[in-house]
């Protein structure tokens, strides 16, 4: 796949827009998160591919279709952080080849054309760093909660081949969290830990294969991993993004892992 250039993970915190709140162990997400699009710039993409585990859909795998999405976002939870702003330009005929190879992959797909669709605060906070110019086109995908992991592949995969044929260069994003359960209580940056110890070590445990490249012993151990420390959409872009990246076997560049609000975040590339 000599036209999918990087493949990165990161967290889709809303507080992540909003560098002032951000102050102690959550600082270190802001760096990694300038350090990840300063390594988008040097690749010089012509577009970034999203998929994002917080635009979650139950009929399929959807494809946002509408040519200039826009608007204001108030994050669901945490909405004294104040509105989101966004807009930027969607990839409409790579969009539409990877609908469609997808679903002559056997998924269940559909094109999303609205302009008034929500979009949602994961995606916001992830272009808002890695596209802060609107410099290039989008893909996004949703996180499709009854795809199993095979599925979700197949997906990664079909849009690889679609950016492949098009001729275009890109970016691979997975936006979502490693474990998944939060701090019910107020947190700040000096008192966020995570919700156990064991998840913590879980996480460590992944990623310490991960930046091993031992992308297949990863895959072995995810389900165990699923089961103990209940990772965002059970893994669902992760496995996303290892079909889109051919099963890399080379290792992961971990630029920030901790704890956030509870749960497991890290900002990683490939």
């Amino acid at each position: 796949m000599n036209n999918v250039l990087q493949g990165l993970m990161v967290p889709g915190f809303p507080h992540l827009a909003f560098p002032d709140v951000c102050s102690g162990s959550w600082q270190s997400f802001v760096t990694a998160m300038n350090q990840a699009a300063q390594r988008v710039d040097a690749a010089e993409p012509d577009l970034l591919v999203l998929y994002s585990a917080q635009w979650i859909s139950v009929l399929g795998h959807s494809f946002q279709y509408a040519a200039h999405p826009q608007g204001l976002h108030v994050d669901e939870n945490w909405h004294e952080l104040g509105a989101l702003p966004f807009a930027f330009e969607v990839e409409r005929p790579l969009t539409a080849q990877a609908e469609a190879l997808a679903r002559q992959a056997g998924l269940a797909t559909r094109l999303v054309d609205y302009e008034g669709f929500p979009i949602d605060t994961g995606t916001i906070v992830a272009l808002r760093y890695l596209n802060a110019q609107r410099q290039r086109s989008v893909v996004l995908v949703s996180a499709n909660i009854y795809a199993s992991p095979e599925d979700c592949m197949t997906l990664g995969a079909a849009m690889a081949q679609a950016v492949e044929e098009s001729g275009k260069r890109a970016v691979f994003i997975n936006c979502s969290l490693l474990s998944h359960q939060f701090l019910n209580e107020a947190v700040s940056p000096e008192s966020d830990r995570f919700s156990s110890p064991e998840a913590d070590q879980w996480n460590q445990r992944f990623l310490g294969l991960l930046q091993q490249g031992s992308t297949q012993e990863a895959l072995a151990l995810a389900p165990d991993y699923i089961a103990n420390a209940q990772p965002e959409m059970n893994l669902k872009g992760f496995y996303w993004m290892m079909g889109a990246l051919n099963m890399p076997n080379r290792p992961a560049d971990v630029m920030a892992y901790g704890p956030f609000w509870g749960t497991g975040a890290v900002v990683l590339a490939y």
